[in-house]
């Protein structure tokens, strides 16, 4: 976010006051807004929120515990057989997890076997760079009083686009 500052200076003679040199110049800023007021918020809790099985959260909390600073998670066919074996079920069934993830916005997917934790639920790290990679993944939550709720999420590049994203939504 860029704001500017307009600073004045005045030259006055002070035996005439006269007004000799008035000068405005204008600075620009750049600032991070502060860190928005946040709760814990668990995993059991947000499968909950997300609608996820019970064996579903279970992966979700073993493949979070293997991300890195930047919420980047590698997860070739070894790690996915010991996630599996972790939680005691069968590596394709890590791999549907991993895809409801990503329908529901928990992850997205960055390549073949690298995936990244949505940085509006996992963050790690200071709030500029947090802040940064929440820029690239849009997640729009509504929970409604009959309970239901609609997700939307999108891979954006820069906020500009946020107006344009295409309406991916699903509803629960």
């Amino acid at each position: 976010m860029s704001d500017y500052i307009e600073t004045r200076q005045q030259l006055v003679d002070t035996l005439t006051g006269e007004l000799l040199r008035d000068e405005t110049t204008y600075s620009q800023t750049n600032f991070v807004p502060n860190e928005p007021a946040y709760i814990k918020l668990y995993i059991e809790d947000l499968g909950n929120l997300c609608r996820l099985t019970a064996g579903e959260t279970k992966i979700l909390l073993q493949i979070a515990a293997l991300a890195n600073y930047s919420g980047i998670i590698a997860l070739p066919a070894g790690i996915k057989a010991d996630v599996a074996a972790i939680v005691g079920c069968k590596p394709p069934v890590v791999n549907n997890a991993l895809t409801s993830f990503c329908n529901h916005g928990v992850l997205r997917r960055n390549g073949v076997g690298v995936y990244e934790l949505n940085p509006d639920y996992f963050a790690r790290g200071k709030w500029r760079e947090i802040r940064e990679r929440r820029k690239e993944f849009y997640t729009k939550t509504i929970y409604r009083r009959d309970g239901t709720k609609e997700v939307e999420t999108s891979i954006i590049e820069t906020l500009a686009e946020i107006e344009n994203l295409p309406n991916v939504s699903s509803q629960s």
